[in-house]
């Protein structure tokens, strides 16, 4: 298969620096998270060629003690506020086994993905915060989306019971869309044991990209109704807007159509001379854009306020060895890993070498 053909039937999802892919063994172990196999490749949850994702760079950045980290983001997710981490960074990675890694990066029939268990909890923090959205809104304020992080997600599920407080992260359901593991070999299904939910250390938001793909799936199937439903509704949550009259819902890029002065004359019934609004002429703002060049016009007005666009991200999983680390504490967090992957890779050499 040419590699121009593969491109369009696979995501592909690997290419880590060798410090993030040590972080994220430290935080989800060395066996593929999936099936539990070794030899496992640091995959990508947005996946690097993901057509949404395109190859610039966005000029959104923060500063971390004088240092300025670029974040590469999903264009379109990014527009309608749902990046919240670095692409690049631990948040964005998983350990895959070569054979859950082809399934996972199958575009057009994925055999496996992930996301959280407690979907409900994703959508009343968006009905939520549209409500907060729609409130300041009403009192001039611009407010940009605000969605659960790693550390949100988690903080829940540890305040529910679910998880212990030391967790690297919040539950997340393994879905295998298709049978892959051994081929009817063994005598007992294996689904429901690889099924069971687990955690991850990572941003949750980057699940629901490969999770939305599956409602238009012929494999809708393998969800239950109700998980079908409220993944449903979250992605329309996401997506669509409230109404129309709520233009701060919608990405600057897909604007909120409005008839302009010009099209009501075009579409006047013949003979009508009923005269135009007077209002008419002063077109409302229809997207963030829009909105965003209304603020810029009244900046000086009082009660206008700026908020900052990443109010809300998974900062902590954008740095591995960052400023703050000593190098007392990065050898303390990695050695154990270094040590394992060490005796992992001498015991393979061992067994390659011919007696």
């Amino acid at each position: 298969m040419s590699s121009a053909r593969s491109s369009e039937h696979s995501l592909k999802s690997d290419a880590f620096s060798a410090a993030t892919k040590l972080e994220v063994k430290r935080l989800a172990g060395e066996g593929c998270w999936a099936c539990g196999n070794e030899s496992v490749h640091i995959c990508h949850i947005i996946a690097k060629e993901d057509p949404q994702v395109g190859n610039a760079t966005s000029a959104t950045c923060y500063r971390n003690q004088a240092n300025i980290l670029l974040t590469r983001k999903a264009q379109l997710w990014n527009e309608f506020g749902l990046i919240t981490f670095s692409l690049t960074s631990a948040g964005n990675a998983v350990p895959l086994c070569p054979t859950c890694h082809n399934q996972f990066d199958l575009a057009t029939d994925p055999g496996f993905f992930f996301m959280p268990t407690d979907l409900q909890y994703f959508i009343q923090f968006e009905l939520k915060d549209r409500e907060r959205r729609r409130a300041n809104m009403e009192q001039g304020i611009i407010s940009t989306r605000e969605v659960p992080t790693r550390d949100l997600y988690r903080a829940h599920q540890v305040n529910q019971g679910i998880i212990p407080a030391d967790s690297v992260g919040g539950l997340y359901l393994p879905i295998f869309l298709k049978h892959y593991f051994h081929r009817n070999r063994l005598p007992f299904d294996v689904l429901p044991y690889f099924s069971r939910p687990r955690q991850w250390h990572g941003a949750p938001l980057a699940t629901f990209r490969r999770a939305f793909l599956v409602l238009g799936s012929g494999r809708l199937n393998a969800l239950s109704r109700q998980t079908r439903l409220e993944l449903q509704q979250l992605r329309d949550l996401y997506f669509l807007t409230e109404e129309e009259d709520s233009p701060s819902m919608a990405p600057a890029t897909i604007p909120t159509l409005r008839p302009q002065p010009d099209d009501q004359e075009k579409k006047r019934p013949p003979g009508d001379d009923t005269p135009d609004n007077p209002g008419s002429k002063k077109s409302k703002p229809t997207a963030r854009g829009d909105i965003t060049q209304e603020k810029g016009d009244r900046s000086g007005e009082a009660g206008t306020k700026r908020q900052c666009p990443i109010a809300l991200r998974d900062s902590s999983l954008d740095w591995v060895l960052g400023p703050d680390i000593s190098t007392e504490e990065a050898v303390r967090r990695y050695t154990p890993v270094l040590a394992r992957s060490s005796r992992s890779s001498t015991l393979d050499r061992n067994l390659s070498s011919p007696p």
